[in-house]
This record gives C-alpha cells, structure tokens and sequence, in this order.
C-alpha cells in the first residue's frame, strides 16, 4: 500500500510542478521526490483513520496542512536548494491536489482496498506510529 501511495504522490507531483517557474529542469526529480518524500513523512503523523479522516475531509485540516507545507518547504529549500519563494509555491501548489488525490481514492468503491485503514496502516508500518 506505501509504494502505491507513494507512486500515486509521485505522479501528482510531477505533474503540479510544470507550470511553477524557478525550478531548475536538472532539479525535477529532485524536487518531485523530495516533496513526494516530505509528504508521505508529514502524513506519518496521521497514521491513525481518525486523524487522516479529519485531514483528507477538511475537519481541521487547515492546520494539519500548514504543518505538512512547512515540511516540504524545509525539505525543498535544504536538500534541493530551492528559493523558499518557489518551495513555498510548489507546497501551495502541490498539497491540496495530493490531498484531494487520496480523498478521491479512498472515496471510490472501486478500490475497496485503499481505504483509511489501509493507509494508516501503510503509513503506521513505516513510522512506526500505532
């Protein structure tokens, strides 16, 4: 399941960053993979169904999701050199489609195996989080 999340991430990165100016083309997939990396640790602190429910649904995801854009926007301006203004960009950019990504998949009955339970299990299983 945290390889599927994971590549499913991975995707919506690459294609939110295209139009963002500032990124350097030998930095994509630095930049892609370090958000994607940055995202799946912050959502490691929702590794419970009650948690990533209220952050997929917007219960007091505001919050929640500032605290995932700074994350990714350390990780950006530290390990790929980005400005803060263009990281700050791509996390504006990139975190609310990567939330409204996994809503959709956990909404959709045709994928009966990617529910909450799944993934905070995925995500629990990787960070340790019960």
């Amino acid at each position: 399941m945290f390889e599927q999340m994971l590549g499913l991430v991975k995707d919506q990165v690459a294609k939110s960053i295209g139009g963002i100016e500032g990124i350097p083309a030998e930095k994509q997939n630095a930049v892609v993979e370090t958000t994607a990396s940055s995202l799946m640790s912050g959502l490691g602190k929702f590794a419970n169904p009650a948690a990533l429910g209220s952050l997929l649904g917007g219960g007091g995801g505001g919050a929640s999701t500032s605290g995932l854009s700074s994350g990714v926007v350390s990780a950006l301006t530290s390990k790929v050199g980005l400005s803060p203004t263009v990281a700050q960009k791509i996390a504006t950019t990139v975190i609310p489609m990567v939330m409204s990504l996994l809503k959709k998949h956990v909404d959709d009955p045709a994928k009966p195996g990617f529910n909450l339970q799944s993934i905070t299990g995925a995500l629990g299983g990787l960070f340790g989080k019960k």
